[in-house]
């Protein structure tokens, strides 16, 4: 990763954007969407939002939209890129927890998924709602769900209506055909506060303008930006990890080059001792990449981990992290057992 990144991420103005930021995010339940697009058997040129009909290709345009206010955590992710690296095949796994589609529906994720967008929230829980976007056999995907299909996690594909919208539903995961380029999907609070959100508003973004900056970041394959500050979960995990206490904003861009993906972020901590300790328990983690390079060594096959390199700057703390592909693979692994177990709890 380069330093001009970083130096992005430390750069005072946006240290100042930040917590001026801190007001302006409200972890809230706001309400949703009704698009009569794609699925609901309408006319795919128009789309319902706040009781009007618009042209369904600004949807396309601006997915940051979709998507509810008061994220916890906001990303993106440049999902042909990733396909294009060593790492597609675990990554289908993942994209099939969260968008439960197969042949079936004529669907292949490093085919017809591009981009990303996605939010964490703190609505009821821990939930999720992100926007998917390429291209979207709806007709193929209809046929799925009224023939009950078992879907690609185990669980058929099951059709409600929801808001004037097709809800398709397998276990704990449902999606939205929006357009025939974009899907709205997550778990069931989430989906819901997007769809009622835009049911009664008009298609205007939410989120907060400093994280979509960083997710707009130039040559960045993907991005996270997330406001910890009204969060108590982060302060309980923190005697588990302890680079959270006091952590208030995260910031982390990457790509997928050589040696495999590599990380550059800065955490923004409440005052510079925090950060401080913060910057010290960061580099604590380093001792866990070693003992993956040493595992490597006796032939367990990950890959070398390059040391992760860290530096404060008053309450910032940036951070740069290389990680070679067999890592990450492991890592894509467990995630995407992870996901699949959640998508499947009731």
């Amino acid at each position: 990763m380069t330093s001009e990144m970083v130096r992005m991420l430390l750069h005072s103005r946006g240290a100042v954007a930040l917590r001026r930021a801190a007001g302006a995010m409200v972890i809230a339940a706001l309400a949703g969407t009704s698009m009569l697009v794609g699925c609901g058997g309408a006319d795919d040129s128009l789309a319902l939002v706040g009781g009007e009909k618009i042209d369904a290709t600004a949807i396309d345009r601006d997915p940051l939209a979709v998507l509810p206010s008061g994220a916890v955590m906001l990303g993106y992710l440049d999902a042909a890129a990733l396909f294009a690296s060593g790492l597609g095949a675990e990554v289908n796994q993942i994209v099939a927890s969260l968008l439960p589609l197969g042949p079936e529906s004529n669907f292949v994720p490093s085919r017809d998924v591009v981009k990303v967008y996605g939010g964490l929230y703190a609505m009821q829980g821990a939930d999720f709602c992100a926007v998917m976007q390429g291209n979207f056999d709806v007709d193929a995907i209809r046929r799925a769900a009224d023939a009950r299909t078992v879907t690609v996690i185990g669980a058929p594909l099951v059709k409600t209506r929801y808001a004037d919208n097709d809800l398709f539903t397998a276990g704990n995961v449902g999606f939205v055909v929006l357009t025939p380029h974009t899907i709205l999907t997550g778990n069931e609070t989430g989906m819901r506060r997007a769809l009622d959100r835009l049911r009664f508003s008009k298609l205007q973004r939410s989120v907060p303008s400093w994280m979509v900056e960083l997710l707009n970041t130039k040559n960045a394959s993907f991005a996270v930006a997330g406001d910890l500050t009204s969060q108590p979960a982060v302060a309980s995990a923190a005697g588990q990890l302890p680079f959270l206490s006091g952590l208030q904003y995260v910031r982390v861009i990457g790509n997928f080059q050589p040696p495999g993906v590599n990380f550059a972020g800065a955490l923004t901590y409440t005052d510079p001792q925090s950060a401080a300790n913060g910057a010290v328990a960061l580099r604590n983690l380093e001792q866990i990449a070693r003992i993956a390079t040493l595992l490597s060594s006796w032939g367990f096959g990950y890959g070398s981990v390059p040391p992760m390199q860290v530096a404060q700057r008053e309450s910032d703390v940036a951070f740069t992290l290389p990680l070679g592909e067999g890592i990450v693979r492991m890592l894509l692994r467990t995630a995407a057992e992870t996901a699949r177990s959640a998508a499947l709890v009731r």
